[in-house]
């Protein structure tokens, strides 16, 4: 158990120390020796105990694979892991790359013949892992790391515990490879023999340490172990335990840096030692991270006095019901509001017409002239709202979409009137897309084989921003879901002096059924589907690895289309995006209300209140709904 960053002068730094290890066996004897060559006193009491998966087939599949050479890389993170994989029949195989997060874990791969090709340099974590992995492969998997040859869509197989969280596959994942997770093992919660502190005066000054060294071990802490004598120190491994104890009501009054067992007792020691003549229950809260900072912070015995007082069936010391009595206390405690200046109009315009046309699929929308396109964005500049969105049906369609970037086309032309009406009161947004303008429906131009040309389709994207912006559009709704379609159109916009215009970016579009109603709002042509590069309603990270690449390329706001039925991508993106983020409330979610109101299945008013109220809920900026000039008016 050697580790470069534990300090060699430490030796009698833990002197009359109780030292709690929450693990036995082996792992754990070997950890109290090295307490015990640190002057301080092992105390082993098993809380958690590795066992072999309850179903061993899937890693002896996985091993067998491996073997046979369907994976390129192999990634461990953990000695369990390594021990589990090997004891499946995994053996090192030449030309495989081999992964590991830490020490431990190498040496154990090198006990059993394999050679480590990547491993953190500092945080041994899966987290460090994940931003080695970043570094070798690129961020984001869209261009090799300096100097690396390293491609994306690699072959990686993660034999890891049953209880570990996703965040690993996850990471490796977004950088573009394919990773297959099997359960390598249990780690099973016991309860503890006896109590470790029934032999303790509660009323002594007891100097007492527990090791918590992972986040199961945590939670086994929390379960089995909590209250603890106040003047016990809790050692965590890393931050993503400390977060976890924080999480349980618990505190970390020691981090360590380096995440090993030789880092962990040396960071103690360090603190022990900083501390000689003090006990713990005396010495300053070591200070937390602002990813788990609390307002206020809970001692060891809180969590459990808490749960009790809340709890407690005789009197009710909690009364939530008391801050939902009146409809003015509701409005005056509530979490989530919504204001007119949140929410934007989608509106048609259609070439051609004489009167505005009722769209049957969506009671109460109607494809404008030009007149009452004026009229509508008068009302909904006097309704508050914060902007209209445009789209345009034009009369005639070819293959190109030549009408999108035609100055007299009609959504260019229904631009210049709204600017011109309403420009100064919101914000004049446009859809900047080919599917209206094209006579096969498709979001951009085809090629020989019929599919849609990406690259091709970008020319067209950056013609149609100059048309838009020039005929005044403030805001950009790039909704076409080509790959670097933001960057193209930034540049476009750039090089010709439109720094101003703003992109909005369709970051999370899926190719969803509720598009039904809009297909007659524009008379779509569309034969097919657009699943090629509209995203999969199964994929939730994809959304957010689009909204980080839209970001990187120069988006101002994001969008997640639709939006009801996507209300976990829409508060994934919402949580790490340094732009607004955006909701769309779409046609067929409208329309359903309709119908189920028409029926008189549901509150239509509330109905619509308790869907955008969602939205804002989940991390929505604004809300893009055919209902705003109607909420609006319900909001004065």
């Amino acid at each position: 158990m050697t580790d470069p960053s534990a300090d060699s002068q430490l030796a009698e730094s833990l002197p009359g120390l109780r030292v709690h290890v929450l693990r036995g066996g082996d792992w754990g004897a070997s950890v109290a020796e090295r307490i015990e060559e640190l002057g301080g006193v092992p105390v082993i009491t098993e809380l958690l105990r590795i066992e072999a998966a309850a179903d061993p087939a899937p890693l002896q599949v996985a091993a067998d694979d491996w073997n046979r050479g369907a994976y390129e890389w192999l990634v461990l993170t953990s000695a369990n892991g390594v021990e589990a994989f090997t004891a499946a029949g995994g053996a090192p195989r030449a030309g495989a790359r081999v992964a590991a997060v830490g020490p431990a874990t190498a040496e154990a791969l090198e006990r059993h013949g394999f050679a480590v090709d990547l491993m953190p340099s500092a945080s041994f974590s899966a987290a460090g892992l994940a931003a080695a992995f970043a570094e070798l492969f690129g961020v984001a998997g869209d261009e090799a790391g300096a100097g690396s040859p390293e491609a994306r869509d690699a072959t990686l197989l993660l034999p890891i515990s049953e209880i570990a969280d996703h965040s690993l596959e996850n990471s490796l994942r977004e950088l573009g490879h394919r990773v297959t997770r099997v359960t390598a093992y249990r780690t099973v919660t016991v309860p503890p023999e006896r109590d470790p502190f029934g032999d303790v005066d509660p009323t002594d000054n007891l100097r007492a340490a527990v090791l918590v060294t992972s986040s199961s071990a945590a939670r086994a802490l929390a379960e089995h172990l909590d209250p603890l004598p106040n003047e016990t120190l809790l050692a965590a491994i890393g931050d993503p335990t400390a977060r976890t104890l924080h999480e349980l009501g618990l505190h970390a009054d020691v981090v360590a840096t380096t995440h090993t067992i030789p880092g962990l007792l040396t960071a103690l020691a360090q603190f022990v030692a900083a501390h000689p003549n003090r006990l713990t229950s005396a010495l300053p809260a070591a200070p937390i991270l602002p990813p788990y900072q609390r307002t206020t912070p809970m001692t060891h015995t809180d969590r459990s006095q808490a749960f009790t007082s809340a709890f407690a069936p005789a009197h009710p010391h909690a009364r939530p019901r008391r801050l939902r009595s009146t409809p003015a206390m509701r409005r005056l405690v509530a979490e989530t509001q919504v204001q007119a200046h949140q929410l934007i109009l989608p509106m048609f315009v259609r070439e051609g017409l004489r009167d505005p046309q009722p769209i049957t699929s969506m009671p109460g929308v109607q494809q404008h002239t030009l007149d009452s396109l004026r009229r509508a964005a008068t009302e909904a500049a006097e309704a508050g709202l914060g902007g209209v969105m445009l789209f345009g049906v034009p009369a005639v369609r070819d293959a190109r979409g030549s009408g999108a970037d035609d100055p007299d086309g009609i959504l260019n032309v229904a631009t210049r009137a709204v600017a011109a009406e309403v420009g100064d009161a919101l914000v004049v947004q446009t859809d900047l897309c080919l599917d209206e303008f094209t006579d096969h429906g498709h979001c951009g131009v085809l090629d020989q084989r019929g599919a849609v040309d990406n690259d091709a389709t970008l020319e067209r994207y950056r013609s149609m921003a100059l048309a838009q912006a020039e005929a005044g559009s403030a805001l950009l709704g790039l909704s076409g879901m080509m790959d670097g379609q933001v960057a193209a159109v930034r540049e476009a916009l750039d090089a010709a002096g439109r720094t101003d215009t703003a992109i909005l970016a369709y970051a999370a579009k899926y190719a969803s059924a509720f598009y039904g109603p809009f297909r007659e709002a524009v008379d779509s042509q569309l034969t097919g589907d657009r699943r090629s590069y509209q995203q999969d309603p199964a994929n939730r990270r994809e959304g957010r690895r689009e909204a980080r690449l839209d970001v990187a390329e120069g988006a101002d706001v994001l969008m997640v289309k639709p939006a009801m039925s996507y209300l976990d991508v829409l508060a994934d993106v919402a949580a790490e995006s340094p732009v607004p983020v955006w909701a769309y409330q779409v046609s067929g979610e409208a329309a359903m209300i309709e119908a189920a109101a028409a029926n008189g299945w549901i509150d239509r008013r509330r109905a619509i209140e308790e869907t955008v109220i969602s939205m804002r809920r989940a991390g929505a900026d604004a809300v893009l709904s055919y209902f705003a000039v109607e909420i609006a008016g319900w909001l004065r």
